[in-house]
């Protein structure tokens, strides 16, 4: 290992930072590391005798815990059980008074039965899955100094696989979202912005035209501001028709893609005068893509249909509301357990077993926005 000579290097960046020179290239090959270099007991020596191997002086634990973006998902836990039951109660129809219609000689009858309308719905789909790690402690040891920094790096090997299971509720909170949209394709519940635009105003718009656009993008705020006024009345406009309901701003989750939002701060909040005016009435949560992160595709979903078993293609998908009973998590077991020590490997496993009862309800409001 070799100690660069960087003092033409300093002087070049710091004439380019003083103005002094116009900015070029720099090769910054011997100022950065890239962590790629393997010890040798040849090379990597000192430069006064070339013999005692140089040591290494600081060890980096590079570790960041990760925090579930969708957390708001989970609704509730229970530890015992399996089975998640909802009862909706349907609201009885107005009928004739009978005070109204008395008639001489006849009684009326005050004791005619009108039995509730009860709905029952059981969530019993569970969706395991599990992690493992093997440490083996005492080959281990030779690679540390002391117990202390030897448990510092076995302490972030078990954050890392808290970091994966945080990740894959995550994702799979996502897939819970691309489902739900998935299920409102062809439905009133998905309200297509750029169409709605385009024939009032008799314009044509894209994606990207309408997100640039200021009338455009002032046009979906109303529109979904709309929507959340709409959802706080008693219909069976944003959902499957099967009861009435309605929903309350605080129990509205609002999932808007950054994309879009982005383009309401830079094309729209910023020139405001009142900017509360043109953003969703309510709190919501920015993610960065639906389903897949890769460019071109963070606007979109593509899901098979658990209700039909059709496969779904959704473009240009970039807000949803949804009751925050609409879809989510209830359920999350988490086991952690610990093999015995194996005598002829002196090593051990530890299991991560996680289980979580995710559902969507149909019959609950969700809306999904999109600009095709």
């Amino acid at each position: 290992m070799t100690t660069e000579q960087i003092y033409t290097l300093v002087n070049e960046v710091n004439a380019e930072a003083f103005g002094s020179n116009a900015l070029a290239v720099v090769d910054t090959s011997s100022l950065i590391s890239l962590g790629n270099t393997v010890l040798s007991s040849s090379t990597n020596t000192e430069a006064f005798l070339n013999t005692l191997a140089q040591r290494i002086g600081r060890t980096i634990l590079r570790f960041r815990d990760y925090r579930n973006k969708l957390g708001d998902m989970v609704l509730n836990d229970f530890e015992y059980g399996a089975i998640l039951q909802k009862i909706k109660v349907v609201m009885p129809q107005a009928e004739a008074d009978q005070m109204y219609t008395l008639t001489d000689g006849q009684a009326i009858d005050h004791y005619i039965v009108a039995k509730p309308v009860v709905d029952q719905k059981l969530f019993v789909t569970r969706t395991p899955y599990q992690f493992h790690i093997t440490v083996q402690r005492e080959t281990l040891k030779e690679a540390f100094l002391n117990e202390s920094a030897m448990g510092s790096f076995i302490g972030i090997i078990f954050g890392e696989v808290r970091n994966a299971i945080e990740v894959s509720l995550e994702n799979l909170g996502r897939v819970t979202l691309a489902t739900a949209i998935a299920e409102c394709d062809g439905t009133t519940r998905t309200i297509d912005l750029l169409t709605m635009y385009d024939t009032a105003y008799g314009t044509t718009h894209t994606p990207v035209t309408f997100m640039n656009d200021p009338d455009c993008m002032r046009f979906a705020i109303k529109v979904i501001n709309n929507v959340i006024d709409s959802m706080q009345d008693m219909s069976v406009l944003f959902n499957d028709g099967s009861f009435e309901t309605f929903t309350p701003k605080e129990d509205m989750r609002c999932k808007m893609l950054s994309l879009f939002k982005r383009g309401l701060e830079t094309v729209v909040e910023y020139a405001a005068f009142h900017d509360q005016f043109v953003r969703p009435d309510i709190e919501f949560q920015t993610i960065n893509y639906w389903q897949d992160s890769q460019p071109g595709s963070q606007t979109s979903i593509h899901i098979t249909r658990p209700s039909d078993q059709t496969t779904v293609q959704v473009d240009n998908v970039v807000c949803m509301i949804h009751d925050r009973d609409a879809m989510g998590v209830y359920k999350i077991d988490e086991d952690v357990l610990t093999t015995p020590v194996n005598a002829a490997g002196a090593y051990y496993n530890t299991y991560w077993h996680e289980k979580q009862l995710r559902f969507i309800d149909l019959s609950e409001n969700f809306v999904v926005f999109t600009l095709n």
